[in-house]
Parts: C-alpha cells; structure tokens; sequence
C-alpha cells in the first residue's frame, strides 16, 4: 500500500481547514464546502507529483465527494494536467455509462470521496472498473479501520481518523453515529 497524506508543512493554514471538516467543528454549509475544495486543491499537488503528466480521469463519488473532487480537479488543471471529470451517483446510472466512458481511456483514475468509512462501497466500486488503468484514490479522511483494505492500491489522504460512524441525522456523534458529511456540506440534514 501506498499513502501519501497531505503535507500541512506547505500551508499554515491546513490545521484550520482540517479541523473545520471533523463532525465535531459544527461547520455545515458554504464554510464547509470551501474547506474542501480548498482541501482537495491542496492534495492535488501531491497527487500531480506521482501521475507525472500522465493523463487522469477523476470519477467523483456523488454528493459528498462534490466539492473536495471539483477542488483536486480543477487544481490538476491549473498545473497543467487536464482531468476528464466524471461523476458517480449510483450503480444503476454507473452500470449504464461506465463502458462509454472508461472504454477508449487510457488514462489512469483516480476515484474521489470525501469519507471513506470502512472502505468496501469504493473498493467493491474500484472493482467494477474493468481496464487496464491504474486506479488510485484521494479521500479527505480515511479511517484507520479501512486503511487494511487498501494494501494493494495507492490512496492519497487529508488524513486519518481513529474514529469510524455510521452518517446519521444526528448533529453530534451518539452511539457510533455521526453527521452525515453529505448533509453538512448542503444543509440537508
């Protein structure tokens, strides 16, 4: 396994950003949406270290993934390195559009989400993906319990958390459920 986590030494103000995402901060909305995508600006220049000019599609994992994949993307860009953008909302949709898109790529991808919890719904996904492309992914946070399932795949991180709940209607953590990260970054909770 291969993870690179965000160098915070490079911004002093990524400490800040970093604990405005946790569940606990009470930051929904615009504020939220910001820190991500300025979040995922940051890790892109990481991300664009390792793919080395090589051409990239970003598949966003919809909705919570929104705004820290557009954040990654369109950084990519400004380097230099022109994603395809793509955007997963479910199976059904995917199962229809995934060999239209994926079939003439030879690009590698790069597979965002904002919070991979246990790792299996974006691992199970990863595996659906039928090419030849190196599959890599960048998530906001990681918790430690999913770092195992990514011993074989390269996986960028704003961090980890020793925390994993379940995303809820709650506006704390109870019982091992939390804010859903979806419902803070667009008010619908």
């Amino acid at each position: 396994m291969s993870i690179t986590y965000l160098d915070i030494s490079k911004n002093i103000y990524a400490n800040t950003l970093i604990d405005k995402c946790k569940s606990d901060s009470h930051i929904n909305g615009v504020e939220l949406r910001n820190v991500h995508y300025r979040l995922g600006c940051m890790l892109a220049h990481q991300i664009a270290v390792d793919l080395n000019n090589r051409a990239v599609t970003v598949i966003i994992i919809m909705r919570a993934g929104l705004c820290f994949g557009m954040g990654i993307s369109n950084e990519l860009e400004n380097i230099g390195i022109k994603p395809q953008i793509l955007f997963y909302f479910d199976n059904n949709q995917w199962e229809k559009e995934k060999s239209n898109c994926l079939q003439a790529l030879n690009n590698d991808i790069l597979i965002v989400d904002s919070v991979i919890n246990s790792g299996n719904s974006i691992i199970k996904f990863a595996q659906g993906i039928l090419n030849n492309q190196k599959i890599l992914f960048a998530t906001n946070v990681i918790s430690e319990n999913a770092l195992k399932k990514f011993y074989d795949r390269n996986i960028y991180a704003v961090r980890k958390s020793n925390h994993s709940f379940i995303g809820s209607k709650n506006n704390i953590v109870i019982n091992n459920n939390g804010p859903d990260t979806g419902d803070r970054l667009f008010n619908t909770k």
